[in-house]
């Protein structure tokens, strides 16, 4: 399937991608932030569960584990979006491909760009964390998520500047990022969940 880029888009891209290039500091700034953020994600979650091991609290490492499972999930649909559907990169389809203000795991980008890998990650997190906030009334995890989202919102603005993505990217990866754990989060799905974290849980 192919999909076709609103011309908005594409001028949104062009945009960015100019404004970027007009400064010295957003050239090398923003090609870093477009990916900078994913390594932070096994940082969080390691954390995470390292607290539950030293505080002997078995709530920590539960949602350091079901919070991971909704990234797995998450990534997986995502994957199978990618291979049903066909479109190419804003960065090749304009022309933009230029070494110096490439991404920091550009080489490792899959052929297509629809929906964005990096959005539906990093918004899985976001929500994930925050449903785990609401569910169980634990404030510190919807502040780790409000930090999580802005994160989230600066990757995806930069990797509209430097090309890789078409907004509609984003928005798709945005999607299956919210709508997978918002699924997750169901009663009998997440009391399935949390069962299955809370017996791995105690074992490591």
């Amino acid at each position: 399937m192919n999909l076709i880029e609103p011309k908005r888009g594409l001028e949104l891209v062009l945009s960015l991608h100019q404004a970027m290039l007009s400064s010295q500091l957003r050239t090398v700034l923003t090609p870093t932030l477009a990916d900078v953020f994913v390594f932070s994600y096994p940082i969080y979650l390691i954390v995470l569960y390292s607290i539950g091991r030293i505080k002997k609290q078995i709530s920590y490492k539960v949602a350091s584990l079901w919070i991971f499972a909704n990234v797995v999930v998450t990534t997986l649909v995502n994957i199978g979006i990618q291979a049903l559907v066909q479109k190419s990169r804003p960065n090749i389809v304009l022309g933009l491909i230029d070494e110096k203000v490439e991404t920091v795991l550009h080489k490792f980008l899959p052929t297509s760009s629809f929906p964005s890998d990096h959005a539906a990650v990093s918004m899985s997190i976001a929500v994930a964390t925050f449903l785990r906030g609401i569910q169980k009334k634990d404030r510190k995890y919807i502040y780790f998520s409000i930090i999580l989202f802005v994160f989230s919102c600066i990757m995806c603005v930069s990797r509209i500047a430097t090309a890789v993505h078409r907004p509609t990217d984003i928005l798709g990866g945005i999607l299956v990022g919210a709508i997978i754990p918002l699924l997750l989060s169901t009663k009998k799905i997440s009391s399935f969940g949390e069962k299955i974290s809370l017996w791995i849980g105690k074992k490591i």
